[in-house]
């Protein structure tokens, strides 16, 4: 038979523990998740009468630092972002922006033009226009014999 032993000290030290792991050893707050973590922007995809737009929320992204990308239907938009390490001697700075790359993928329905999709960033917001084409539709082959 097992015996469990109490420790009223166990919260405590587990406490103690996580604290430690969030604050540095001088005692400023720098979470590592904030360094350089992958991270995904928010989207927005709307449909208009003659068009999808697709905003994708891109502060600090600069265009060169984005790669659209379409194959076999899927949308593939790529970047990164990146931040200075900096040190300051006679204050504290707080940095909660997250940077490291991104990927996002959708994909398009059948009635996607994929040869007339445009994108433009402006004000930290990528807008992808993907105009509608004509749709497939179902059509009967005859054999011949």
């Amino acid at each position: 038979m097992s015996q469990l032993i109490y420790s009223p000290f166990g919260a405590l030290n587990q406490l103690h523990r996580e604290l430690s792991r969030v604050f540095t050893d001088d005692g400023r707050y720098e979470p590592a998740s904030y360094e350089s973590t992958n991270w995904s922007p928010q989207v927005d995809i709307h449909e208009e009468e003659d068009r999808f737009l697709v905003n994708v929320d891109v502060p600090g992204v600069a265009a060169q630092d984005i790669d659209i990308t379409l194959d076999r239907n899927v949308l593939t938009i790529k970047g990164s972002r990146s931040t200075e390490r900096e040190t300051e001697n006679k204050g504290f700075k707080r940095r909660e922006r997250v940077s490291g790359s991104f990927i996002r993928q959708f994909t398009l329905p059948e009635t996607a033009d994929e040869n007339a999709i445009t994108a433009r960033a402006n004000n930290g917001v990528l807008e992808i226009s993907i105009p509608k084409g004509q749709e497939n539709k179902p059509r009967s082959i005859a054999v011949e014999g």
